[in-house]
């Protein structure tokens, strides 16, 4: 039984991480342009803001 819920953890942490890499490398690829409007500045990774 402590093997089965190890096993579950551990593939639910695997997909996890797969599902933010493969999310860092879309965003990446496709930057939101678009969806702007929730705080009307571009926030980019050496912190600097663009309107």
């Amino acid at each position: 039984m402590k093997g089965m819920l190890k096993r579950i953890f551990l593939v639910a942490f695997i997909l996890l991480v797969l599902t933010a890499i493969s999310g860092f490398f879309y965003m990446q690829k496709h930057p939101l342009e678009g969806n702007t409007k929730l705080t009307g500045k571009n926030l980019h990774f050496s912190g600097q803001v663009s309107k």
